[in-house]
């Protein structure tokens, strides 16, 4: 027969004084790195880094603790415990602990794995607005955007199970809080450690949801910029074919230019200019241009103009307006420094 395991007592009032001077040390260490960090003394960098890291993770880790224990504390005093000095005067075991009074409820905290159930389908629904948000944002990015919208919604399908857990856990028939001597039961996770967990799932979250927009605007960025180049490079050919046409100032083409048109309109080359633009181009078909460019997604619109005796290309977006570091784009425009 399985022996049952008896229930053991989590925090002291020495282990909490304990864990109350090394959160006073780590604070310590923290803001001695700060203020070092602001005096900028040479030959200090190495300690500043042991002190800010050191101290600021010990302190997160000690004050994380001290609520911890303060929170457990309180459930022994609710359930009638007197709160021990030393866990070793008692062997560690709660049942040995003295009681003043016996709670007459079972389960008195069960309430919290209840609330935080409801907690946990509430942060499902923000964090699945925010992805929704992340894919009409970004929409004009075709699949690159649902790629990353699909993984942000399966990861915060975590949510989901980790409130399954606690719906689960607030059946008082088999599960107790811990500082209940009945070892018969499983132990629900207390509040603390629930807060723990969804904080942790909170910042998770955040971080993919934020890692899904910075990837995106990585990927818009480089094709924006490879949008520039062949922009640059249709630039490059029209000068290249104007300079061997001869008497271009006499092709329809090449009034087409001055007054600015969209070469994909031309199709098949029709003329020496037309025919020698396309022959730089290694193209065949002026629509074929269109492929060219990703922002424009294979639909872009390459409007060429020569004025001031300049040639300027603009790839007319055809996605209309981008919001781009608080900045809204409707074209990529390239102009040369070619002068006719």
């Amino acid at each position: 027969m399985k022996k049952q395991m008896e229930v053991r007592i989590k925090y002291d009032k020495r282990q909490m004084s304990v864990i109350k001077a090394a959160a006073i040390v780590a604070t310590i260490m923290f803001a001695l790195s700060i203020v070092l960090m602001f005096m900028e003394i040479r030959g200090t960098e190495i300690l500043t880094f042991f002190l800010l890291y050191i101290g600021g993770g010990g302190a997160v880790f000690c004050y994380a603790a001290l609520v911890a224990g303060g929170m457990y504390m309180r459930r022994l005093k609710a359930y009638g415990y007197q709160i021990p000095e030393k866990k070793s005067d008692y062997d560690g075991r709660l049942g040995k602990l003295p009681r003043q009074k016996i709670a007459d409820v079972k389960s008195i905290y069960s309430r919290h794995s209840k609330g935080c159930f409801l907690a946990c389908i509430l942060l499902f629904a923000v964090f699945v607005i925010l992805d929704v948000y992340y894919l009409f944002k970004w929409k004009f990015m075709g699949d690159n955007c649902k790629s990353l919208f699909i993984l942000c919604f399966i990861f915060y399908l975590i949510w989901i199970i980790f409130a399954l857990a606690l719906k689960k856990q607030s059946n008082v028939e088999k599960y107790r809080d811990d500082v209940e001597v009945d070892a018969s039961r499983k132990e629900r996770w207390s509040l603390e450690q629930i807060l723990f967990t969804m904080i942790i799932l909170c910042l998770l979250s955040l971080f993919a949801n934020s890692t899904a927009h910075s990837m995106t605007r990585y990927i818009f960025n480089s094709m924006v910029d490879h949008d520039v180049e062949q922009a640059n490079v249709v630039c490059r050919n029209i000068i290249c074919a104007i300079e061997e046409c001869e008497n271009v100032t006499y092709t329809e083409s090449y009034a087409e230019l001055c007054e600015g048109i969209d070469i994909t309109t031309w199709s098949h080359p029709e003329d020496e200019l037309q025919s020698l633009i396309a022959e730089k181009m290694y193209i065949d078909d002026f629509s074929h241009v269109r492929d060219d460019f990703k922002v424009s997604d294979g639909n872009a619109q390459v409007f060429v103009k020569i004025m001031d005796k300049k040639v300027a290309v603009r790839l007319l977006n055809p996605i209309k307006e981008v919001s781009q570091y608080s900045t809204r784009y409707t074209e990529i425009y390239v102009e040369s420094d070619f002068e006719k």
